[in-house]
């Protein structure tokens, strides 16, 4: 008998073997090192002068079988076969033995209590049987003895330990027939001494489950017999401790199995399908909403396919007694398709069709009928419902969406919006896909690296658009504020249930000047983190289990019945920490330098809940794999891992003070208020701090009296509060390190996503705090007497007010400027305005444009198999001209790379110098400056390298028109005129040697002679090109008009053309053969990195899409059902993984749980 910790068990199992109508011989038992009282038990239990051993802790089964037999017969190791004479010899009954005299071993687990009768009924099988070695007992629950556990074990031909015996099947003798068996169960196990010792005894490789099926396999493959005895009985604790490990030690058995008894030439296939697998059952339980269980069934796999040594070890020592072939063993496994019923007919017991959830009404109800007789039943009956949930968020949606149209009429129908920080997005979802997954810019002269992950980001954007992103664009604009408000609404659902509070909340976030500003100044990155924040923060909450519990329908508003449902009473949910992670990776990929705050949040989350915080750490996988790339190209220069997307826009900063108050652009608190000019006549008063004031100081104050707080909600408000100074912290790190250039100014990170998280994590402290405030302040039954029960419900209305009034004024600065247009008038400095009007950087910078923003003749060739570049000049009316190379239809929102804004930026990461450019941007420079001096000087040669074909002015002012007659005398542009995107003037080839709007024009790759003559083109796609070219002359070079890099490769028929270094441009050595050209880029991560961010995104899709409750943890159980025959429900799974530790600490202190777990320590916290 081997016992391990199993006190609870011992005394009605020793009982047991006293009452045996045949009683054993010998008795012996083994310890593994218990930490309670087995080894006691067995010393007392067993008969006098019964040997008791210690093994070592943690020895499995096997070593302890070893360890109770040292020293008792023959060597358990065996004697060598070959040494046995002609083979079968040894096999007889009784060889080895004096006088034929045979014994046996019967073997007991500590949790399996044996009939009386069951040493009786299997000698009494083994004495009719000669040839059977090994016999087993049918095995029944412990706690329900009518319950069958298993009548023998088998296995499918993976190796899949099986007991065959359906969900809650009760033992009505059905089984009773079952003789001769693949295998039967250690616990009650009978074999022949002899046997066991040839054997080897139990496999030393498999120390816990499987090890009965191994040694079962290998007595058939012996050429002995396995049978089962149906009247011999035993009470089984199977899976009594109901841990992970168990499941993970049969899949590392299982694995073991299959290696160990396959054929040698099979091990190639079985370890590969081993492997392949463990993946699927990874996906599986990620499908399942039980990553953990996939992720440990995985190690298990991979674990099981390292041990080289001990595979080989185990298939030596099965070879030695092998006397049968392999196919005789293989005829007594389940075939594939029995096994696949079997799977079915558990998935059916688990997942019942019949199943409902409350009384079939449809309503949420839980339990069943409600005692009746107290004095407020008719009370309850006549009190209404409640009404639609949904009331307050669709109300405020459509009020701020009014306002929204209102406010953004000029936007409506339009086809783009730029301006500011925005510009248009590709027209199709392939240029978009193409530029977000790509790993060379096509910006400019091109530029290596991979893109921003905010392209994957437009991606869905122009997926959401039919294709369409830049109308996405436009309509995510006109409804920012009410998705904002709907967000809002979701999150505050989180940490308390009061409507009003969440119709606040939900206004408020909407009104804030961060998403203001980010929608006027055209930063679509800060208003995706805006309208994200809330959804981070509900998915964090709920991934720990720390959501509130929505209470009962009861006018009380008391809590209903505690229930286990992921996401609330410290219950973790996987669903909601992988949509956490995904709308993670949209905040990071929209604001990149929030990434290590995030993860540093994320972190402080975990590692402070413990068990429950778990879960988060999924969140990050999102967000890091999506900067996998940019991680990989920022070692030379890590500014660009903060870049904001979009064009770098200069701003100033606001001081940490007014950020607090939830403003990320400075304002004068002096000054007055450009959206209400009527209060001017009151006296020029600091108007833009008593703004700033009544916006931000009651969610403050709320905030700040969170701190103060005992019990639910405590530590929430305390996260809360040290995640908002933290990531304002960063912001103002940030704000020291330039991360681009824009025209005069070096640009930093954009503060807005720092506010806006800082912020709304204060929001949720401050409706922690209004949650319990202001019931206490306004309730009657809490009213002080006299004078102060009538102060109370007064301060508590102020409050309201206050709280009221924050949203409203700032809905009125954003939207009385955009139909009055005071904000602007009040800014341009006229005599009316003695002093600065704060618009608090909400003034709209944004405008209506195409999404073509080039010629259409330019477009069309830029789009065109030429990718014909086009040389775009601005003059600003002082003389001075800025000029851009652009692709296709004019440089796209998608095409902008952090790498490329931050090429000139050098020096230390706080303090940054803006360097001169390298050779093609001294190409663009010298050719604007031989176009713009009109001295007669032909520009093309360098047109030509830089692929340019056409000429664009941009703009219809004076200083435009200007500019286009000095550019019409230019040699070599043949003037196109005005146009609606510009002058345009088309450069002539040089060898075409013809003027006007519709000849040949520059392309992006050509082939030069020796002297540096064009002799032709290749067409080219955005990376790619390729075509035929003639036999010529040595000396010729195939040229790019693309950044030189080592990434580029060219082949002719096949064969790999010599990079050759011809200045800033990439370039080939063409021999004189003619034949095929191909040119490509390549960049070895783009590859494996991409298959990472694939698998991951993919994995945590399947973990976010919810599915019935009665369908999680399906896989973890049925390998619990396949191995033990026993079952946990869902809810007993997802208790017993994530254990409220508030609630232990209860326990063990005497005191009962406390209510609603919130982050972090709110378990250990007094209640009040």
């Amino acid at each position: 008998m081997v016992a391990h910790n199993g006190a609870d068990y011992l005394p009605a199992t020793l009982a047991a073997l006293r009452a045996q109508t045949r009683p054993a011989d010998v008795h012996i038992g083994v310890d593994t090192g218990s930490a309670d009282s087995s080894a006691a038990l067995l010393q007392l239990g067993l008969p006098a002068g019964s040997t008791v051993v210690a093994a070592p802790d943690g020895a499995g089964f096997g070593a302890a079988v070893a360890a109770g037999l040292a020293g008792t017969g023959p060597d358990p190791a065996g004697p060598d076969p070959a040494a046995q004479g002609p083979a079968g010899a040894a096999d007889q009954p009784g060889a080895g033995t004096p006088a034929g005299v045979q014994d046996w071993i019967w073997l007991l687990h500590d949790d399996s209590a044996p009939e009386p009768d069951a040493l009786e009924e299997l000698l009494l099988a083994v004495e009719t049987a000669p040839s059977v070695t090994i016999a087993g007992c049918k095995q029944v629950d412990w706690n329900n003895p009518s319950k069958l556990v298993d009548v023998g074990l088998t296995v499918s031909r993976g190796a899949e330990r099986l007991t065959l015996i359906d969900l809650d099947e009760v033992d009505q003798g059905q089984y009773d027939g079952r003789s001769d068996f693949f295998a039967v169960n250690s616990a009650g196990m009978l074999v022949r001494r002899d046997a066991f010792d040839r054997l080897g005894g139990f496999d030393p490789a498999l120390p816990g489950v499987g090890d009965d099926v191994d040694l079962c396999w290998r007595n058939r493959l012996a050429g002995h017999r396995v049978v089962v005895v149906p009247t011999a009985t035993v009470r089984h604790a199977a899976g009594r401790d109901g841990s992970p490990s168990s499941a993970t030690a049969a899949r590392k058995s299982q694995i073991h199995l299959r290696l160990k008894h396959a054929p040698l030439w099979k091990l190639p296939l079985v370890w590969a399908g081993s492997l392949l697998g463990g993946l699927a059952s990874l996906v599986l339980s990620i499908v399942a909403k039980d990553p953990g269980h996939g992720l440990r069934q995985l190690a298990a796999t991979v674990t099981a396919l390292l041990r080289p040594r001990q595979v080989h070890a185990s298939r030596k020592q099965a070879a030695k007694t092998r006397r049968t072939s392999r196919r005789i063993v293989r005829a007594l496994m389940v075939r594939p398709l029995d096994v696949l019923a079997y799977r079915r007919s558990l998935l059916e017991s688990l997942n019942p069709e019949h199943h409902a959830v409350g009384d079939g009404t449809g309503t949420d109800a839980r339990g069943g009928q409600q005692p009746t007789g107290g004095s407020d039943d008719f009370a309850a009956l006549a009190a209404p419902e409640r009404g639609w949930l949904g009331t307050g968020p669709v109300a405020a949606a459509l009020v701020l969406a009014l306002l929204a149209v209102i406010g953004m009429s000029d936007f409506l129908g339009v086809p783009a919006l730029a301006g500011g920080a925005l510009l248009p997005v590709s027209a199709t979802f392939a240029e978009v896909w193409h530029n977000a997954s790509a790993w060379w810019q096509s910006i400019g002269s091109g530029y290596p690296g991979p893109s921003d992950p905010f392209g994957y980001l437009l991606a869905v954007l122009s997926l959401l658009g039919l294709g369409n992103g830049s109308a996405a664009v436009v309509v995510l604009a006109v409804l920012a504020m009410p998705l904002a408000s709907f967000g809002a609404w979701l999150a505050a659902g989180a940490v308390t249930q009061r409507r009003g509070l969440r119709l606040w909340a939900a206004f408020f976030w909407a009104a804030l000047p961060p998403l203001q500003v980010a929608l006027g100044q055209g930063r679509l990155g800060a208003l995706i983190v805006h309208l994200m924040v809330p959804l981070v923060l509900l998915g964090l909450l709920r991934a720990t289990g720390s959501a509130i519990q929505r209470t009962g329908p009861d006018a009380a508003g008391d809590p209903a019945e505690k229930i286990h449902k992921p996401g609330i009473n410290g219950i973790p949910s996987w669903t909601a920490a992988a949509a956490a992670g995904l709308c993670l990776a949209a905040v990071t990929a929209s604001a990149p330098a929030l990434l290590p705050v995030i993860v540093l949040f994320v972190a402080v989350i975990a590692l402070t809940l413990g068990r429950r915080g778990w879960t988060v750490w999924w969140a990050l996988v999102p967000p890091v794999v999506l900067a996998l790339p940019m991680l990989t190209a920022a070692g030379g220069n890590p500014r660009v891992l903060l870049a904001d997307p979009g064009v770098p826009l200069a701003f100033e900063a606001a001081p940490p003070w007014q950020q607090l108050m939830g403003f990320p652009v400075a304002f004068d608190a002096s000054g007055g208020l450009a959206a209400f000019g009527l209060l001017e006549p009151l006296g020029n008063g600091p108007w833009a701090l008593v703004f700033a004031l009544l916006t931000a100081v009651p969610v403050l104050l709320l905030a700040a009296a969170a701190l103060f707080l005992q019990g639910r909600g405590a530590a929430l408000a305390r996260i809360a509060w040290l995640g908002a100074l933290i990531t304002l912290g960063a912001g103002w790190l940030a704000g020291h390190i330039a991360t681009a250039v824009a025209p005069g100014a070096v640009v930093t990170p954009f503060p807005g996503p720092f506010v806006s998280l800082a912020l709304f994590l204060l929001v949720l402290a401050g409706l922690v705090a209004a949650d319990r405030v202001l019931p206490a302040l306004a309730a009657p039954g809490r009213k002080a007497p006299g004078e102060a029960g009538r102060v109370l419900p007064v301060a508590a209305g102020a409050i309201v007010v206050l709280l009221a009034a924050g949203p409203a004024v700032n809905l009125a600065q954003w939207f009385l400027p955009q139909v009055a247009g005071y904000a602007a008038a009040g800014q341009d400095g006229s005599g009316s305005t003695p002093r600065p009007l704060a618009d608090f950087g909400t003034r709209m910078l944004i405008y209506p444009s195409e999404v073509r923003t080039l010629p259409a003749t330019a477009a069309d060739r830029g789009n065109g198999q030429e990718q014909t570049r086009s040389l775009v000049m601005d003059s600003d009316g002082s003389g001075a001209v800025t000029a851009a190379v652009m692709h296709g239809s004019g440089t796209t929102l998608d095409q902008l790379s952090a790498l490329y804004a931050a090429r000139t930026l050098v020096g230390p990461l706080f303090d940054a110098a803006v360097a001169e450019g390298d050779g093609a941007a001294a190409a663009v420079r010298d050719s604007v400056a031989v176009i713009v001096a009109g001295t007669g000087v032909d520009p093309r040669p360098e047109l030509t390298r830089l692929g340019v074909g056409f000429v664009v002015v941009r703009g219809t002012g004076t200083a435009a028109e200007v500019l286009a007659r000095q550019i019409d005398a230019v040699p070599g542009l043949a003037p196109v005129g005005p146009t609606d995107a510009g002058w345009l003037w088309r450069v002539v080839p040089e060898q075409s040697g013809g003027e006007g709007s519709a000849g040949p024009v520059n392309g992006r790759v050509n082939l030069f002679d020796h002297e540096g003559n064009v002799l032709q083109g290749l067409p080219s796609g955005r990376l790619e090109a390729g075509g035929t070219i003639p036999a010529g002359n040595d000396g010729r070079i195939l040229a790019l008009a693309e950044r030189a890099d080592a990434g580029w490769q060219a082949t002719l028929d096949g064969e790999r053309l010599e990079a050759t270094d011809a200045g800033w441009f990439q370039a080939f050595k063409v021999p004189a053969a003619g034949g095929d050209v191909r040119v490509s880029y390549y960049n070895p991560w783009a590859v494996w990195i991409g298959l990472v961010q694939v698998i991951a995104i993919t994995l945590t899709l399947l973990l976010a899409i919810p599915i019935p409750s009665r369908r999680r943890f399906t896989p973890r159980r049925l390998d619990h059902i396949r191995t033990t025959g026993l079952d946990s429900s869902a809810d007993e799974l997802q208790l017993a993984a994530h254990e409220i530790d508030r609630d232990e600490a209860g326990r063990r202190t005497g005191g009962g749980p406390a209510d609603a777990p919130v982050l972090a320590s709110a378990g250990k916290e007094a209640q009040p």
